[in-house]
């Protein structure tokens, strides 16, 4: 089996057509490193574009509606696999061999707390016999199956969550979320313009920023891969020089060893 490598492709990173190409090529270049990717991706764009995980909830008035808790999540559920097929098929148009997994297909079992379920357990399995006959899965971030058999969403932040589990679970070299931003910021960067990326970060100074609002990275992936000692990488989706981007992890070592 070759080294796996999890991308994950927030939902700004996906919401324009040159923003998709640009994580294509994301893609390409892992596969040409010989690594085994696995792609996790979010609802394509924020509250305004159709298929965003706010718009989706607006349709039904949201949590003030007449759908159940487990009826908003098989709703909030589809915007990440419409992500997930439009990826599948940018990716074979670029010749890729790749399939296709909603959360539960992946092996993601969560708790029945729907609307705001937890990981439980990743089954490794599926994706992992998927990696021997295809270069890429592409896996719906943000879900997963509950001992019931019904779909379940992970809350804020749940894609993140998703990446760093299927990391964990199938004992990935690393986890690199492509956003918006070139890294975690030293301040805000609408507020300031002197805004700079922090190249490193340990576990426990990024739950810290995430406690207090920053929310680059969901705190709970950021405690799931310090359990792992899983180092996390935060790169723009348009920045294509591996060098810059924020290191999360247990020393500054780790950052060396990927730049060399």
């Amino acid at each position: 089996m070759k080294p796996i490598v999890i991308q994950k492709f927030g939902g700004t990173s996906l919401q324009r057509s040159d923003l998709r190409q640009a994580a294509v090529q994301h893609i390409k270049r892992m596969v040409a490193k010989q690594k085994a990717v696995v792609v996790v991706v979010s609802a394509m764009g924020r509250l305004g574009e159709p298929y965003a995980t706010d718009s989706l909830l607006n349709l039904v008035h949201g949590q003030t509606g007449k759908l159940t808790f487990q009826e908003l999540d098989q709703l909030t559920s589809l915007g990440e696999i419409i992500s997930m097929l439009v990826m599948v098929n940018e990716l074979r148009l670029q010749s890729l061999d790749v399939v296709g997994f909603t959360g539960g297909q992946a092996g993601i079992k969560t708790t029945n707390d729907y609307q705001a379920a937890r990981i439980t357990h990743v089954d490794p399995r599926p994706i992992s016999r998927a990696l021997g006959d295809h270069e890429v899965v592409v896996v719906a971030g943000f879900q997963g199956q509950n001992d019931l058999g019904k779909v379940t969403t992970l809350g804020r932040g749940g894609s993140d969550t998703t990446a760093v589990a299927l990391g964990v679970a199938l004992k990935a070299e690393q986890v690199i979320l492509y956003k918006d931003v070139a890294g975690v910021m030293n301040v805000v960067p609408t507020v300031k313009t002197s805004a700079q990326v922090i190249p490193w970060l340990s576990y426990p100074a990024m739950v810290q920023l995430a406690r207090r609002g920053a929310q680059v990275v969901c705190e709970r992936a950021v405690l799931l891969a310090a359990e792992a000692s899983l180092p996390i990488w935060v790169q723009a989706t348009d920045q294509f020089d591996e060098t810059v981007g924020t290191l999360i992890s247990s020393t500054v070592a780790s950052k060396k060893r990927r730049v060399i």
